[in-house]
């Protein structure tokens, strides 16, 4: 009997082990290959204009990211997320953000870890976000959007997309 419920212990032991595995948290590059190999499926032209989750631990990784991705050609725009290296949805979408980021750019590890550096504290989950900024301006750029929490007193870094180097912050009013 004894032996019966540790076989069975142990088999679903087994069983659950790769769901944890699967949850446990990426950085924002462990998920692009396999969101631009998605995104090419959907349209060759498709270039990656956003890298997002709501899901930041402080240690800049989470379960899920969202990869948006602008196609000039069919005029509309893709989302792919991505969790436990593994596209869990698309959808094709109108065309909101349509300026590339490019595929070289601070890991959300980093970033995460220069925010902190600069005053970022991490309540429960933060809010990252890899985006164009400056279009209206002579020197648009990469950045890093780095929010640690909502309320009073939060504070939200802005660092630059390519170095991770810190920019600027904003303590929440």
């Amino acid at each position: 009997m004894i032996q019966r419920m540790l076989i069975v212990l142990l088999l679903a032991a087994f069983t659950f082990l790769p769901l944890s595995a699967q949850a446990a948290g990426q950085t924002a590059r462990a998920g692009l290959a396999t969101a631009n190999a998605t995104a090419q499926k959907w349209q060759k032209d498709a270039v990656l204009v956003n890298v997002s989750t709501l899901q930041a631990d402080a240690g800049g990784t989470a379960p899920k990211w969202g990869y948006m991705y602008h196609s000039a050609k069919a005029k509309m725009g893709y989302s792919v997320d991505v969790k436990g290296g593994k596209v869990v949805e698309t959808l094709e979408v109108n065309p909101h953000i349509k300026d590339a980021v490019g595929q070289e750019f601070a890991d959300s590890d980093k970033a995460m870890a220069e925010a902190k550096k600069n005053g970022l504290k991490v309540k429960g989950n933060a809010a990252m976000s890899l985006m164009m900024m400056g279009q209206a301006t002579k020197s648009p750029g990469t950045a890093w959007s780095v929010v640690g929490g909502w309320e009073k007193g939060d504070v939200s870094v802005l660092l630059d997309g390519k170095t991770g180097k810190f920019s600027s912050k904003q303590t929440m009013p």
